[in-house]
């Protein structure tokens, strides 16, 4: 129970933190506004190919589970920044010296972060569905945006794992863009996973973000892709978040106390 209420103190800290950073946010949701918006209508003439592999929809419709996605990663893998900021100005060594323990500061950040990425989510969602994107069962929403969480808490365990790790900002920053596009483009976000090439196919199967995309998409189109069962998406998800929050807290315990 302790350590649940310091997690919580930091959650609370790094919400309010959000709250104030009202730029960041519009920030944040720009690039993947255009995906949606720009992306989804550029490659309307692809419809053909989805219908290929027994999506009758149109590809905007496809492809808003994958941006929505992409939201959730960016956000929740750019969030450890404020673990460098809280290390640099001060605010980790005042932590550190009182009675909390280091993995309820990490999972007190990682909760918040997740949280963040899935409100970032559900702007791209209304997006989406501003723009016409059909979403047969309302209903769906709200297990969209616990998967959208759950995947968020992962990512954000790299992050947080990153952020502890790095000795500088330019390292940071450096990681975190080597893993978050290709770890988008190496999913089934943009294109059926069945139109892959077989090597690339096999490589997306190992990526966690194919898993939650196929999840994302089933529940709001209804369509399942790549032989893959939604249990199975699912399993796989879930042990993917519990190793990362794992090995976040381990990692953060180890290196939050070395000079920065």
């Amino acid at each position: 129970m302790t350590v649940l209420c310091d997690a919580y103190t930091i959650f609370w800290r790094e919400i309010k933190r959000y709250k104030k950073s009202r730029s960041g946010v519009l920030i944040r949701l720009i690039q993947p506004a255009i995906w949606i918006i720009v992306i989804g209508h550029t490659f309307s003439g692809t419809r053909p190919l989805i219908q290929s592999v027994g999506f009758e929809g149109e590809y905007i419709e496809f492809m808003a589970p994958g941006v929505i996605i992409l939201t959730a990663i960016f956000t929740s893998i750019f969030g450890g920044v404020n673990t460098l900021w809280d290390r640099r100005y001060g605010f980790m060594n005042k932590a550190l010296s009182s009675p909390i323990s280091r993995s309820a500061i990490a999972l007190g950040k990682m909760s918040a972060i997740s949280l963040i990425a899935a409100l970032q989510a559900s702007l791209i969602l209304g997006i989406a569905l501003a723009i016409g994107v059909n979403f047969p069962d309302p209903i769906m929403i709200a297990p969209v945006m616990a998967i959208v969480i759950l995947f968020s808490l992962g990512f954000s365990g790299i992050s947080v794992i990153v952020a502890a790790t790095a000795k500088s900002q330019e390292t940071f920053w450096g990681m975190i863009n080597f893993l978050g596009m290709p770890l988008f483009m190496l999913s089934p976000a943009l294109f059926p996973l069945e139109l892959l090439p077989d090597w690339l196919a096999v490589i997306a199967k190992l990526n966690p973000v194919t898993y939650t995309v196929l999840l994302v998409r089933e529940l709001m189109t209804g369509v399942s892709e790549g032989g893959i069962p939604i249990l199975l998406s699912l399993g796989i998800l879930v042990a993917f978040v519990l190793a990362m929050v794992a090995l976040a807290s381990y990692v953060f315990t180890r290196e939050v106390n070395k000079p920065f």
